[in-house]
């Protein structure tokens, strides 16, 4: 690894679900990691925003020291505006 580059893991919170990252990618800079970080989210949410009306999708991002670096975000809700649900 070079002295420009190193590692994060990329720990994912699915509707409360908490899967951790051991293995990691070998990124370039910090906007490589939060590109990487916030572009997962729509792939975490494809597959669950059919079913229910609310979701939470968060990205948490660690370096090679457990430091915690960045998180990123998404929340959907939905319901009906004339049925009070």
């Amino acid at each position: 690894m070079s002295a420009s580059t190193a590692r994060y893991f990329f720990d994912t919170v699915k509707d409360g679900v908490r899967t951790t990252d051991d293995i990691g990618l070998t990124l370039a800079d910090r906007d490589a990691v939060r590109r990487q970080a916030v572009a997962a989210l729509p792939e975490m949410a494809v597959d669950a925003l059919p079913n229910g009306s609310s979701h939470d999708f968060s990205v948490e991002v660690r370096d090679e020291h457990g430091t915690r670096l960045f998180r990123a975000e998404l929340s959907f809700r939905s319901h009906w505006l004339d049925r009070g649900d």
